[in-house]
C-alpha cells in the first residue's frame, strides 16, 4: 500500500500525537534494513484496538515494538506497514505486595517495577540486562537473566494476561491466583510467542521478597580439567546457587559463582566452598554473558562441560577467548578470533551435544523438534490470525 494512503487511513481513528511519520528514530534504533512507513503510539488500550482492527481490515503489517532490545532477534528486515509501541502504555493497574503480586501495563520498563517494588522489599526476580526492556516485551519474548538457575524465566511468574488478537479482539486470561486457570493456559502461550500471536497489553506477575543476602565467590586457576571438576561439583552441591560463570583469558580460568539466600544458610556455604574448592571472596565485577552475541553457544546443562572439553581440544581453538553462563547453558565466543575452519568445527561439536549456536546473526544448527512443530505453529497462526498481518517477517515461524 502507498505510504500517504497508508497514513490517511489511521489518521481517521486516531490523534494525530499518536502518529509518527517521520521514522528515522526508529530505523536508528533498528537499522536501516528496517523501513516502516509509520510508528504508532497508543496511549490507552482501544487506542490499540482500533490500530489493529484498522490494520486488519486493510490487510497492513503490524509489528509491536516495546523498547527494541529484542525486537531483531524475531523479526526479518521488511520494508513498509507499521510499527505499533506499548512505550505510553506504561502503569502500574494494581499492586498487592501482601499477596505478592503486582498487574502492570505492557510497556512499563523493568528498572521501573523494580523501583515501584523496592519500597516493600520486594522485586521481580528475571533480571534484564537492558535497563529499558519492557515487560511486555520480557514476557513475549520468555526472556531469563543472569540467574535463571535459581529463577527460572519469565513464564514462571506470569500468572494472568491481557492481549489484543490480531483481529482486534480484547482477551484477558489467568488472574490474581495460580488456580486461576482452566482449560487451556492462554497465557502460557502468549509467554515466548514473540508477539506473533496477539500483542501484550497487561500482565499480572508474581514477586518475591528481596533475598537478605547475595553473596559472589571466585576460583581462578590455569588448569582447564579443575575447572570442569570444580564445575560438576558445584551443579550436585545442595547450595543456594544464583549463577556460575566463567570466563577463558589467554592462560587462565575464572569461575565466579554466586549465592542468595538467607544470612545465616550463606554463610554456612561460603566456608564450605572456601575449604572444599578453595573458593575465595569475589570481586564486585560480574562475567555477562550477551545472549546476542554475535557468536554464542547454547548447550543443554547436562552435556554443557562436555561441550567446553571438545571445544578447548580443537586444534585452533587454543587461542581462542571465550566466557559463558554454565547455569543458563551459553557460552559466548569472541568471534575476531574465529575463522570459517574453527567456526565448522564448533558447529559440529554443538549439533552433537544437541546444542545451538548462531553465529553472525545466522542459526548453524538445527535443533530436532519433530517433523510436524513448524506445521503446528503455522496453523495455529493461521487460525488466530487469517491475513498474517501480525509480524509477517516473524523468524519463530521460519523453518
Amino acid at each position: 500500500m502507498e505510504k500517504n494512503k497508508l497514513i490517511e487511513i489511521f489518521k481517521t481513528a486516531l490523534k494525530e500525537e499518536m502518529l509518527e511519520t517521520n521514522v528515522e528514530h526508529n530505523i536508528d534504533l533498528l537499522g536501516s534494513e528496517y523501513k516502516p512507513d509509520l510508528v504508532i503510539y497508543p496511549q490507552s488500550v482501544d487506542d490499540l484496538i482500533k490500530a489493529v482492527r484498522l490494520a486488519n481490515e486493510h490487510k497492513i503489517p503490524l509489528y509491536p515494538i516495546g523498547s527494541s532490545s529484542k525486537f531483531k532477534s524475531a523479526v526479518a528486515p521488511f520494508t513498509g506497514g507499521v510499527l505499533i509501541s506499548t512505550k505510553r502504555l506504561n502503569k502500574i493497574i494494581e499492586y498487592r505486595p501482601d499477596n505478592m503480586s503486582i498487574e502492570v501495563e505492557a510497556g512499563m520498563k523493568i528498572n521501573e517495577l523494580q523501583e515501584a517494588l523496592a519500597k516493600d522489599n520486594i522485586f521481580y526476580p528475571v533480571e534484564d540486562r537492558f535497563t529499558n526492556a519492557t515487560i511486555g516485551g520480557q514476557v513475549a519474548a520468555n526472556s531469563y537473566g543472569r540467574k535463571k538457575y535459581m529463577y527460572k524465566s519469565a513464564r514462571f511468574y506470569v500468572m494472568g494476561l491481557e492481549f489484543v488478537s490480531p483481529q482486534g479482539e480484547l482477551v484477558r486470561v489467568g488472574g490474581r491466583t495460580v488456580k486461576n486457570v482452566s482449560g487451556y493456559d492462554v497465557s502460557q502461550l502468549l509467554t515466548g510467542s514473540w508477539g506473533v500471536l496477539g500483542i501484550i497489553t497487561k500482565v499480572t506477575l508474581r514477586v518475591r521478597p528481596i533475598p537478605q543476602k547475595r553473596t559472589q565467590l571466585e576460583y581462578i586457576t590455569e588448569d582447564f580439567s579443575k575447572v570442569t571438576e570444580v564445575i560438576d561439583s558445584i551443579l550436585k552441591e545442595q547450595i543456594s546457587l544464583a549463577s556460575l560463570t566463567f570466563r577463558k583469558t589467554d592462560k587462565k580460568y575464572l569461575l565466579q559463582l554466586e549465592l542468595e539466600g538467607f544470612v545465616e544458610s550463606l554463610e554456612l556455604q561460603v566456608n564450605n566452598l572456601k575449604d572444599k574448592y578453595g573458593f575465595k571472596d569475589g570481586s564486585k565485577s560480574q562475567i555477562e554473558v550477551n545472549n546476542y552475541s554475535e557468536a554464542i553457544i547454547s548447550l543443554p546443562l547436562d552435556t554443557y562441560c562436555q561441550g567446553l572439553k571438545e571445544i578447548e581440544a580443537l586444534k585452533d581453538s587454543q587461542g581462542l577467548i571465550y566466557q559463558g553462563n554454565i547455569t543458563n547453558g551459553l557460552v559466548e565466543l569472541n568471534s575476531q578470533l574465529l575463522n570459517q575452519e574453527l567456526v565448522n568445527k564448533i558447529t559440529s561439536v554443538v549439533n552433537d551435544l544437541q546444542g545451538t549456536l548462531v553465529y553472525q546473526g545466522q542459526r548453524l544448527t538445527k535443533k530436532e523438534r519433530g517433523t510436524g512443530y513448524i506445521k503446528v505453529l503455522k496453523n495455529l497462526k493461521s487460525v488466530v490470525d487469517p491475513h498474517h498481518i501480525l509480524i509477517p517477517q516473524s523468524l519463530v515461524l521460519k523453518e
